[in-house]
């Protein structure tokens, strides 16, 4: 017994040093990766900043980016939260609703944002909805996670050192310091430009050379209108799934449960992106949403093809996400003209625990 007995305490204390090891290799590769899913850092302040929530959207990049709150929050006292992420599917808008239900106001108004992409497969591959699945992980609790996978809990937010990959050179000091100095070293060279443009020492550029520009910016919009009509759309056997209108039904069967308004809207885009889109699907693409709306007896807005925004590129960061600028015109025009929203504004009070400063 006693050999037995010395070789799983030898096993017991090998297993329980490679797990320090892990550990604490984990705990320094946490102090230097680049955190791929940044953007759902804003959750980590739900339940210390965000427990009456008044005006907010779900939905993917469209909704990120399209929705501007900051004049109401700040300035007029509303609480207000942009629930949406890149990609983000109306399953996941749903699991994020429920695991935050009680932070709602009693009176709520929530724009529900839908795409030509909403109701279809946007991923390619297993990786790529792997990695864009992930970043829930780090603040959805296990229940709430659509197709909960506990190896992706692991590599991704118990232990990311799993899946480092080739960031594990990060843990070594010689390079790590390498490239720190590759990034100050472009920081001052993107500073020395900076100051050469504002002090005058580049040339002004002449009437033709603006003309130049906004035709270069126009090709560009253009290409990146053909990539993501070809992510978006191109080779989908199927562009209407049924599981994503129930989704979307199970959205809206919650506001109403929860004493919020919902508002089914369509962002605006570049012409580079809808006219890239066929008449007959975009006819079918209204056609399904207004069913749905009918059916739950809610409104739906589409501001896809706005001429206000749709050749005015100043508006969007590329083909189909508004800007700052873009958003910030997008909410005062929605607050001219839906009533829901109109309405809203007129009748509820900010709730003014969030005041600027504190105070």
């Amino acid at each position: 017994m006693k050999p037995l007995f010395r070789f799983t305490v030898k096993c017991l204390a090998v297993c329980g040093a490679a797990l320090g090891i892990l550990l604490l290799l984990n705990s320094r590769y946490q102090k230097v990766w680049e955190n791929p899913y940044s953007d759902a850092d804003k959750f980590q302040f739900m339940d210390s900043a965000y427990n009456d929530i008044q005006i907010c959207n779900i939905g993917s990049s469209h909704g990120e980016y399209a929705f501007y709150y900051e004049n109401l929050s700040e300035n007029s006292g509303y609480e207000c939260f942009n629930f949406a992420m890149a990609s983000q599917t109306f399953d996941y808008d749903y699991a994020i609703l429920s695991m935050y239900r009680s932070h709602f106001a009693e009176d709520c108004i929530m724009f529900i944002p839908v795409s030509y992409f909403s109701f279809n497969n946007e991923v390619v591959n297993e990786a790529e909805e792997q990695f864009l699945s992930a970043k829930y992980y780090t603040f959805l609790s296990p229940e709430y996670i659509p197709h909960y996978d506990p190896y992706v809990d692991i590599v991704t937010h118990r232990l990311p050192i799993l899946s480092a990959g080739e960031d594990i050179v990060k843990l070594i000091p010689a390079l790590s310091l390498r490239t720190l100095a590759a990034g100050i070293t472009e920081r001052m060279e993107g500073t020395a430009y900076r100051s050469a443009k504002n002090t005058g020492t580049e040339s002004h550029a002449p009437r033709t050379a603006q003309t130049k520009k906004n035709a270069a910016k126009a090709a560009q919009f253009r290409e990146k209108a053909q990539n993501r009509y070809q992510r978006h759309m191109a080779g989908k056997e199927e562009y209407f799934l049924t599981e994503r209108i129930d989704n979307l039904y199970d959205i809206i069967a919650f506001c109403k449960d929860n004493g919020i308004t919902p508002v089914l809207i369509t962002t605006p885009y570049t012409t580079y992106y809808y006219e890239l889109v066929s008449i007959e699907f975009r006819e079918q693409f209204r056609s399904v949403i207004q069913a749905v709306a009918d059916d739950c007896k809610i409104s739906y807005y589409d501001y896809s093809e706005d001429g206000r925004f749709g050749k005015h590129l100043e508006f969007f960061s590329d083909a189909d996400h508004l800007n700052t600028e873009g958003a910030m015109r997008f909410m005062d025009i929605i607050a001219k003209e839906i009533p829901e929203y109109k309405e809203f504004l007129s009748r509820v009070e900010p709730n003014r625990n969030r005041r600027v400063g504190g105070n």
